[in-house]
């Protein structure tokens, strides 16, 4: 699999059309339970940051979350190759429990058991790829579920976006990160971009990254910059909204940058001026993409394959429970 490749083609992804089958039995509710794991409920964390304004709560843990409105939401499964357990298990209880239940795969065991049970499903394009570089085709379904109206092509989304400037910016910065341990500081409504650096950072990379959000950092998580011995080995970045960051933060992120320089520790600030969050979304799933491939380059890394958590599965395997 060529990753780059799938990174500069990302856009080409908002082009899929969605299809609900088994539209006869889906129920529109205005409220939903998002569940999935790792690359697959990123499309969820990035629904939250384009509608705030939209009741949504993503569970990412077997079963359903213990909260008293499940009757009230419309629950939506999400794993890109149809074979996560926990998702498994969460379309289990909400088909036991006569939820209100559609799901979203490529294929495997989600998609044979929605078919099974005539459960509203979407079924993802066959396109050879990695869940967390497949988030444009589940946040395209989302958008068909949520809201039939929301239509958006890639040709309205390059118009507003230069890859290549992107790609170029991303190499360097990977390059200014190199061995250094990873900080990302943002604040929490932008909260799932940083995580998506995260992961495709843990996963391309191998690469540590921990997250902190403000306000709250600047009461306790900065003492950790009076520690010579740690400090001096920290890249710090911020992710900076412009039009949905708060005064106050803008000026923590300042005070809090002149504090690092004068540590001498490298920092760098990534701004997204746009006002529209879709494009700011899109720049930020770009840039992580990149910066994360090139860096994987430079560590002589293979960014595709992830053994440690295929290992994993497979003793989990020996595990076997009623769901799965």
């Amino acid at each position: 699999m060529d990753i780059l490749e799938k990174i500069r083609n990302f856009i080409k992804q908002f082009d899929f059309e969605p299809i609900i089958e088994n539209k006869e039995n889906f129920v529109y509710l205005n409220k939903f339970l998002i569940c999935g794991m790792g690359g697959s409920h990123l499309a969820g964390d990035y629904l939250k940051f384009l509608f705030p304004e939209i009741d949504i709560y993503i569970h990412k843990d077997y079963e359903l979350p213990n909260i008293n409105d499940l009757y009230d939401r419309l629950i939506i499964v999400i794993s890109y190759s149809g074979e996560t357990e926990e998702s498994i298990s969460s379309f289990q209880e909400a088909l036991n429990k006569k939820l209100n239940l559609i799901t979203i795969s490529k294929n495997g065991k989600l998609l044979n058991l929605s078919k099974e049970n005539k459960i509203p499903y979407i079924q993802l394009p066959e396109d050879e790829n990695l869940p967390r570089l497949a988030v444009g085709y589940m946040i395209k379904a989302l958008f068909k579920i949520i809201n039939d109206e929301l239509n958006v092509r890639s040709y309205y989304i390059e118009r507003e976006i230069d890859i290549k400037e992107i790609e170029n910016k991303s190499q360097l910065l990977a390059e200014e990160i190199g061995s250094k341990i990873f900080l990302i500081y943002t604040t929490e409504y932008l909260y799932p971009l940083a995580y998506y650096w995260k992961i495709m950072f843990n996963e391309n990379t191998k690469h540590p990254v921990f997250l902190n959000c403000l306000p709250e950092l600047c009461h306790n998580e900065i003492e950790i910059f009076e520690n010579e011995k740690f400090y001096k080995n920290f890249f710090v970045l911020f992710l900076n909204a412009t039009e949905f960051i708060k005064e106050k933060n803008k000026k923590r992120i300042e005070i809090l940058k002149s504090l690092l320089e004068e540590r001498k520790i490298k920092n760098k600030i990534i701004n997204f001026p746009s006002k529209e969050r879709l494009i700011i979304a899109v720049k930020n799933i770009l840039t992580a993409g990149f910066t994360s491939y090139y860096l994987s380059k430079l560590k002589n890394i293979d960014p595709v394959n992830n053994y440690l958590i295929e290992e994993f599965k497979n003793k989990m395997a020996h595990f076997k429970t009623d769901f799965i």
